[in-house]
Parts: C-alpha cells; structure tokens; sequence
C-alpha cells in the first residue's frame, strides 16, 4: 500500500512514426502507419496530483522520457548560484551622464550622478567626483562618416589613394628627372652615402649626434607616414576627429614643418651646409602657423588636464624657438635691419613657456603637514589647472629640464634685446666657429624635436602608440633633445666655449642697449638745457 501510495504506474503509447502525406485510399494510408507500442512511464505521485505545464506537459502527453541529467547536479547548482550572486553584484548600466576630465572614462551605471558621494572616484584614474562633466555623447553624423569610409576602404583602392599614388610617382620621377635621369640619381645617392660616412664626427660626439639625429629623423619620417597630410595607401593616417579649416590649416602646415625641419637637419648632417633664406621664412611660417593654430583642437583632444597643459606648453617652446632662429638669422650680412625688432614679439612666447613651466613646478609641489601654509597657497592654482600629477622618473625629468631651459632662453632673449644682433653673435663669430655656422639651424631643430613630441603624445593618448614609449620619446625629444640641440657645436668642436652667448671679448666695444639709451637721454637733456 504505501509503495502504491508513493508511485503508481501508467501505460502511455509510445510516438508514433508519421508518415508523409501522400494522394492513397485511406485504407492504405492507414495501413502505412504502425501500430503504438504501449511504454510503461512510471509516475509519482506528486506528478499525478499537480498538472505539468508547458515542456514537461508536452512529454507527458507524448510519453517522452525525462531528459538525462548530468551527474555533477550539484556542480552544476554550485555555478548557477555563483552566476546569480554575480549578476546581482555587477552594477547595472544605464544611460551615459558624466566623464572624467582627466581620462576620458564614462560614467553610465544606474546610480544617478547626482546621488553618489563626495567621496566617489573615477574608477580608471582615481580623479575626485568634481573632476567630472556633462558628456555631450559624439554626433551620429560622425559615426555614420567613419562606417562609410571602412565601408569604401573595403571596396579597394579609392580614386584619391589611386591620385595619392600617382601624385608620389610624379613626385618620384620628377626628382630623378632633376638629377639628370636615373644615372645621376644613382651618383647623388651614392655621394650622399659617402658623405654621410665621411662627415661623421669623431669620438663620443659623432655617436651622440648619430644616434640623436638619427631618431629625429626616424621619429619625423614615422609622422609623416601617420599624419593626414599623406593619405593611404602611402600613409598610414589616423583618423581625424575634425575637418574645420583651422584643422586643416594645422594638418598642413605641421606636415610641410617636418619636412623643412628634416630636410635642414638632413643638409646640415650629410653636407654640413646650412640653407638659405627661401627655407628659413618657409620653415618659419609653416612652425608658426602650426604653432598657433592648435586652439581648436584641443576641444576634442581626449587626455588629461596634465596632457592638455603639456600640449600648450610645447607649442610655446616650438613657437619660441622660432624667435631663436630669426636672432640667429639676424647675424646675417645680408639681413635686413628690422630683424631685431621682429624678435621682440617672441617676448609673448618666451615669458608664456616660463610661467607654464613654473606651473608644472608648483604642481608637484607636495602638500604641508597644516594644508594651509604659503606653499599649499601659491600652488593650489596650479594643482587644480594640472590635476593629479605622480612625481615619476619621466615626469621629474620632463618638468625640471623644461623649466632650466624656460629660465635659459629668457635669459638668451633679455640678452640679445639688450646688445643687439652684431654685438650678441661676437664671440660666436670670432671665437665659435661651430657655432656661428649651426646657429642657422639650431632654432628649426629644436622646434622639430618638440613639434614631433606633441604627434607622438597625441598618439599615445589616442591608443595609436603604446603610452610608455611615447612618455619616454617625449622626455628624449622633448625635454634632454633641445639641450643637445644646443649643445651641438660642442660635439663638433670641444673646445669651443658652452654658452658663446655669455663670454664677453674684453677688447670689444659692445655698446649694450642700456649705454646707447643713456646716450640718447644724455643728448636729449643737452638739447633742452641750451
């Protein structure tokens, strides 16, 4: 009896085999179809009391046996409650709300905003809570561009790369064509081989000058093949997040001042001549066009504060270094007298690079025990424009030799304002001749290391480039580069003197600018005396 009350057992009929429909008498189709065998499913009674629903009704009506279950059930319970406990601890996300200034990270859990505590931080880079903004998300016409050109970029060569090719091709046979066809192609290349063996410097210096430029030059050919100014298939450019005419100004004027740039260090290197006036203004124009006309861009540049101050505190250097090539250019015999007064408006550049390195100074400025004293006073400004700065290997370097060089050509500059461009270039002329001759180049170089260490942090802080290489050529480019770059006539010359500038000829009558504005003060109270 309690074995009957526990169970009972029911005769179900086994499925049957359809057959498919076809044109017979019933009585064959009906002959077609094979008699039910009679299953014996054996049924509980809990199963007998409650109605099955839905899949386990259908194999009841059908006399389907029960699916196997694996044997390792409490594994298998195990693992579906660990994916339930972390489907119930993983935040839920919602619509994006806020970014982080600082790293670009996007806040879009379920938690409002607004209802978090003070004491949140961004989960990427540590930012506090007041470091966020309204993220405006990106317009869909942008979205729709970018789908549209991996679309054609699929579809083959398009008709601007196959015009990109040919462009380089006539670009190509014209150069050969000027060298007096492939023959003298050939010889010029050769000379240029033999001489760039021949003209390297002995000792340390022709190693030092070797291994920098050539990584200048491998760094500005490498810009060159990522920027939009060479399209594919040639290039290999970087999407571009703007098509303003101000980007496009930037876009062209930054990749015609790497190629000046590199063709005056390739002149100097290779034949150890300088260029001429035509490539001085040329250059000039492209690095100051390119240096002024970054504004716009830094609306969609993603990085940090810290990034974003540094972005502006190279293109002071770049645009400051180009008072130093027109003060090196003023020395010419040829130069026209108003020179020195088109150096004076680089006092703009030159004071701006200072006070923003004196900002990356007081930035990693550690904190007092009290948090109220002087110190904390005059860098609170600087930590809130900056943000969170780690006082690294890279970061340390970085910030302390831009702020001697910031310090140094402000000096250069108050110094030559004063004695004027014959009186300033003397010693160099007399004593230096190294460099008196690389003093025409020394500006541009400079300005090409930093311009190309801006590209190259774009590009890390877009994920194009791996972000520890690209702080690393940034501290050798842009910060130990423009101090070889100054340095350069030592390589080439030891004994020459290590700042020119500075050493006074005794035996020369240098009229500094103060004397000559006492001599005219002088003459001036005479007239008025009489």
């Amino acid at each position: 009896m309690a074995l009957a009350a526990m169970s009972a057992t029911r005769c179900a009929p086994a499925p049957a085999v359809v057959a498919r429909r076809v044109t017979t008498p019933r009585a064959t189709r009906a002959a077609a179809v094979p008699p039910a065998r009679v299953r014996c499913v054996r049924v509980s009674a809990a199963m007998s009391a409650a109605k099955p629903k839905g899949a386990r009704a259908k194999r009841f009506r059908d006399g389907r046996p029960r699916p196997a279950r694996s044997s390792s059930s409490e594994t298998s319970s195990s693992t579906v409650a660990v994916d339930d406990a972390a489907a119930a601890t993983k935040p839920k996300t919602a619509a994006a709300t806020h970014v982080c200034e600082e790293c670009g990270y996007i806040y879009a859990l379920e938690t409002p905003f607004d209802a978090l505590g003070a004491d949140f931080e961004c989960p990427q880079c540590r930012a506090p809570k007041d470091r966020f903004s309204e993220y405006v998300p990106p317009k869909p016409d942008a979205a729709a561009a970018a789908a549209a050109a991996k679309t054609n970029a699929s579809d083959g060569m398009s008709a601007r790369e196959i015009g990109t090719v040919t462009a380089f091709v006539a670009l190509l046979g014209a150069a050969v064509a000027s060298a007096g066809g492939p023959a003298g192609a050939a010889r010029e290349v050769a000379r240029a081989g033999e001489l760039l063996v021949a003209n390297h410097l002995p000792g340390v210096g022709g190693v030092v000058e070797d291994s920098f430029l050539g990584l200048l030059a491998a760094c500005t050919v490498y810009s060159l093949w990522r920027s939009s100014l060479i399209p594919a298939p040639v290039g290999n450019p970087i999407a571009r997040k703007s098509r303003t005419r101000a980007s496009w100004l930037h876009v062209v004027s930054g990749g015609g001042a790497l190629v000046t740039g590199l063709y005056g260090v390739a002149l100097e290197r290779v034949y150890r001549e300088s260029p001429g006036w035509t490539w001085m203004w040329v250059s000039s124009a492209l690095f100051l066009t390119n240096a002024l006309t970054y504004s716009p861009l830094m609306q969609i540049f993603k990085a940090s504060k810290e990034g974003k101050y540094a972005m502006k505190l190279g293109y002071s250097f770049v645009a400051s270094f180009q008072g130093v090539v027109f003060i090196a250019w003023s020395a010419q015999p040829d130069a026209p007298p108003w020179m020195y007064w088109s150096v004076m408006p680089f006092w703009y550049f030159s004071i701006a690079k200072l006070w923003e390195s004196t900002e990356f100074v007081l930035a990693l400025t550690p904190e007092s025990a009290s948090g109220d004293s002087f110190q904390d006073m005059i860098s609170a400004g600087s930590k809130r424009r900056l943000g969170k700065m780690t006082p690294d290997a890279a970061t340390l370097t970085y910030v302390s030799l831009n702020a001697f060089a910031a310090i140094f050509d402000n000096c250069y500059m108050a110094l030559y304002t004063a004695l004027g461009p014959e009186a300033f270039w003397h010693t160099s002329r007399v004593f230096n001749d190294s460099d008196f001759h690389l003093r025409l180049v020394k500006g541009t170089t400079g300005s090409l290391t930093v311009a190309l260490l801006i590209f190259i942090s774009t590009l890390g802080w877009r994920k194009q480039m791996s972000m520890d290489l690209a702080i690393w050529l940034n501290v050798i480019l842009g910060s130990v580069g423009p101090w070889i770059v100054l340095f350069w006539h030592k390589l080439e010359d030891p004994t020459e003197d290590w700042f020119p500038q500075f050493v006074f000829d005794p035996g020369y009558d240098y009229h500094p600018l103060w004397q000559t504005a006492s001599a005219v003060g002088d003459s001036v109270s005479g007239l008025i005396g009489s």
